[in-house]
C-alpha cells in the first residue's frame, strides 16, 4: 500500500466515561484486554508509527508516558472542535502530498481490512476527501450525506440542522477521512464555526472541499458493529460485551 500518514485524535475529557473521576485521558480507558487508542492503532498497523500524530490534550502526559515516543504528538490547548484539533497536527504530519487517515480515538472496531478499503478508494477515485459512510436503520443522529444531482457528495448535514426531508436520508457520516495531505491543511483552515457550539467541526471539510472543485468520495456500506463508538458507560459496556463473543 501506498505510504500514509494518519491523524488520531484524542484530546477529549471522557467525561461521561466518568474518566475524570479515574484520573485518565478518555484514549486511555479499556476496552476489552486494551485501550481504546490501543484499539485503534492495532487498526491502522499498516501506517508507520513515524507517520502517525496523536492529538492530545486533557491529562496528554499520560497517553504520552503509555504509548512512549515512537508515536508523534501535538497538544490542543483549548476546544474549538474536531476540525481544530487536526490542524494541531499540521506541525509534524504536514509537508507530505499522500493519503492521510484522520481518526477518532473512541472507535475501537474499526478494523484493518476498512481502514485499508478507506485508503484504496481514495486512490483509487482521486478524491481529495474520502469518508466513511454507511445505511443504518433505523436512521441514527448522525450527520446526513447531501449529495448533488450527480450524485456527488457535496456536504454533511448533522441531524440538529437537518431538514424535515434531509432527516429522511439514509446515508450517515460515521466520521472517519481520508484527505489528500497537500490539501487537506488549507482546506481545514477554511472550515466555518456557524453552528450553536461555535466550534470547527471536521465533518465541515467536506462542503470546503466541493467549493474548492475537488471530490469527496464516500465509501457507503451496511450498518456493521466496527462502528460502534464510546462516549460513555452504556456504550463501553456493550462494545466490552461484543468483544467477549468475537472470542468465543
Amino acid at each position: 500500500m501506498e505510504r500514509t500518514r494518519a491523524v488520531i485524535l484524542a484530546a477529549g475529557k471522557g467525561s461521561r466515561l466518568q474518566s475524570e473521576q479515574a484520573d485518565i485521558p478518555k484514549a486511555l480507558r479499556r476496552v476489552g484486554d486494551k485501550t481504546l487508542i490501543e484499539h485503534v492503532l492495532d487498526g491502522i498497523s499498516f501506517v508507520k508509527p513515524e507517520d502517525i500524530t496523536i492529538v492530545i490534550g486533557v491529562l496528554g502526559e499520560k497517553i504520552q508516558a503509555y504509548l512512549g515516543d515512537k508515536y508523534h504528538y501535538a497538544w490542543q490547548k483549548e476546544q474549538k472542535g474536531t476540525a481544530h484539533a487536526m490542524l494541531c497536527a499540521e506541525p509534524t504530519a504536514s509537508g507530505f502530498d499522500g493519503p492521510v487517515l484522520c481518526l477518532y480515538c473512541d472507535m475501537p472496531l474499526l478494523s484493518q481490512a476498512t481502514y485499508s478499503r478507506m485508503v484504496r478508494e481514495h486512490l483509487e477515485q482521486g478524491a481529495a476527501n474520502t469518508l466513511l459512510a454507511a445505511k443504518i436503520h433505523p436512521i441514527p443522529a448522525f450527520g446526513r450525506l447531501i449529495r448533488d444531482e450527480k450524485g456527488q457528495v457535496v456536504d454533511i448535514v448533522e441531524q440538529s440542522a437537518c431538514t424535515e426531508e434531509q432527516k429522511l436520508i439514509d446515508e450517515v457520516n460515521v466520521g472517519i477521512q481520508v484527505m489528500r495531505g497537500d490539501i487537506m491543511w488549507d482546506a481545514l483552515k477554511k472550515v466555518q464555526n456557524n453552528n450553536p457550539k461555535h466550534e470547527y467541526y471536521l465533518t465541515g471539510v467536506v462542503k470546503v472541499i466541493h467549493e474548492m472543485g475537488l471530490k469527496n468520495h464516500a465509501v457507503v456500506t451496511e450498518d456493521t458493529p466496527e462502528y460502534w463508538g464510546v462516549n460513555n458507560m452504556e456504550e463501553l459496556e456493550k462494545v466490552e460485551a461484543y468483544l467477549k463473543t468475537m472470542k468465543r
